[in-house]
């Protein structure tokens, strides 16, 4: 809100917010902030007691730049704001524009996916005779989005017992031994899109 000379008041560097607060939560706060043609470009930090991945995905989607769930140690805070400060100074500082960063992404997206997932396969979809059932591709595709057992329970609307048993099913059909080597073998065999 401009002041009464007419001049507005200075913007802050960073905003730390919290998502539950009386009246207003954190991502509405979140929304108008980044619709206000002033602060959009300002980092935002967002506390909450909620750390299930869909919700930090919500704030991520909401335009979030860090996202710390609490308990959370003081130094971690002040480390995210003087990053989130720092990137916010060299993004606006007109070495980098907005476009590049948008070719950039592109381009790794392509290299992921002609490399099959970074690497993984030697930039094709590797043959398996690997049969997953329904149930399975089913955690093995929430499991590449990245959620904890417990989360693909809950979306799942099983129990974080039967997401274990399919895991251990998963690991011993593929020769995996954890989370990330099945992940990577998801994604170099087809069975999952990067």
């Amino acid at each position: 809100t401009p002041k009464a000379d007419g001049e507005l008041p200075p913007v802050p560097d960073v905003i730390v917010s919290d998502i539950r607060m009386p009246g207003k939560d954190g991502l509405e706060l979140l929304s108008d902030i980044r619709s206000d043609e002033h602060l959009v470009e300002i980092p935002v930090v967002l506390l909450t007691a909620k750390g299930l991945t869909e919700d930090r995905i919500a704030g991520f989607k909401a335009g979030a730049d860090a996202y710390l769930p609490k308990p959370f140690d003081p130094e971690e805070l002040l480390t995210i704001i003087d990053n989130s400060i720092q990137r916010h100074e060299t993004l606006s500082g007109g070495n980098v524009e907005v476009d590049d960063l948008k070719r950039d992404l592109d381009d790794i997206k392509f290299m992921l996916l002609e490399r099959g997932g970074g690497g993984v396969g030697g930039g094709w979809v590797e043959a398996t005779n690997v049969f997953l059932a329904p149930d399975e591709r089913e955690v093995l595709e929430l499991l590449c989005k990245g959620l904890m057992n417990r989360e693909i329970a809950e979306e799942l609307f099983t129990s974080t017992r039967r997401v274990e048993q399919h895991l251990t099913s998963m690991f011993r059909k593929t020769s995996t031994s954890n989370r990330t080597e099945l992940v990577r073998w998801a994604i170099s065999t087809g069975n999952v899109e990067v």
